[in-house]
């Protein structure tokens, strides 16, 4: 098992340095940057930030420049915040942390316990509300659900506040701080809740009724076991295996931010940042996020092959 781990750690040195290669790629040919596009800087002025920032030299002299600075922690300088790009991620991410590792929870519970009774219930009424239900949500684009929500929860029966992480104004501290900000949190939860929980059961019911035919499960309700416990126990152990493929691609998802979702209910998240960065072309910023994005990604298949092999003896490693 070491020796396995040792292995696919090395193999993702190559996979990060050509995901690096294609990034710094697709961002350097861009067309325009920040300091173009910015009418308020003089020519002289652009030339020299172009200077400052290593615009003006070829290709592959700026890779090699960049590529060294993120080993060495150094993500640049974001043009548009004048701030350093760790700086701004470490500022909005972790607002888009609170919010997705909320929804983490609740998606999973719920579809977990909704997949199961709708495969056991299959065909039944539950089955085909909840299916309706699902699809219909799945069908409906993110910022409708949130503009709707918005306006049925916060605009008609103002249960909700309409946007925005704290009450404008508001100088609470302590537990009417965390209050405040709780009761600003659970709206953008409900609407990503209700927007990630339509796959995620359709995935867990089919697993289930995979698993619900197998011999070993008619076995154990010839032996006489409850319902109960065949299906808790025995069922559902096996059909969450291939959730944990799942669970390592959440990872990214955790601090990757919903740019629409936190646009439309004024979240101050790492997901709406990296959208103005990408309208403003602060490159440095966007590319920087990007290539943070996609080492969660590639480290989140890493643990998820790891948590196979530990949930499932029968995988063999090579």
């Amino acid at each position: 098992m070491t020796q396995y781990a040792l292995r696919r750690l090395l193999q993702l040195i190559p996979t990060l340095i050509g995901i690096s290669i294609v990034l710094f790629t697709v961002f350097a040919l861009a067309p325009g940057n920040f300091i173009d596009a910015n009418p308020t800087i003089s020519k002289e002025r652009a030339e020299e930030l172009k200077e400052l920032h290593g615009l003006n030299k070829p290709l592959p002299e700026r890779y090699v420049i960049w590529a060294t600075n993120t080993l060495k922690g150094d993500l640049g300088m974001s043009l548009q915040h004048k701030q350093d790009v760790t700086t701004v991620l470490d500022r909005y991410m972790w607002n888009s942390f609170m919010i997705a590792a909320i929804v983490l929870v609740l998606s999973w519970a719920i579809a977990i316990v909704v997949g199961v009774f709708t495969a056991i219930k299959q065909y039944s009424f539950f089955d085909g509300a909840v299916t309706f239900i699902v699809f219909a949500l799945m069908s409906l684009p993110s910022f409708f659900v949130g503009l709707f929500a918005i306006k049925l929860l916060a605009v008609d029966n103002t249960i909700f506040p309409i946007g925005g992480m704290y009450t404008s104004g508001s100088e609470a501290t302590g537990w009417g701080k965390f209050v405040d900000l709780t009761h600003h949190l659970m709206l953008p939860v409900i609407v990503l809740t209700a927007l990630n929980v339509g796959s995620l059961t359709r995935y867990f019911r089919t697993s289930m009724l995979e698993v619900i035919r197998q011999d070993y499960i008619r076995t154990a309700r010839a032996k006489g076991l409850s319902e109960w416990k065949v299906i808790f126990k025995h069922a559902l152990r096996n059909a969450m295996l291939p959730a944990i493929t799942l669970l390592g691609i959440e990872l990214p998802g955790l601090f990757a931010g919903a740019m629409i979702t936190e646009k439309i209910f004024n979240w101050p998240g790492i997901g709406q940042i990296n959208l103005a960065a990408i309208n403003t072309r602060d490159y440095f910023l966007a590319m920087g996020y990007t290539m943070f994005i996609a080492l969660l990604t590639v480290f989140g298949n890493y643990i998820a092959d790891l948590l196979y092999r530990v949930a499932d003896p029968r995988v063999r490693l090579k």
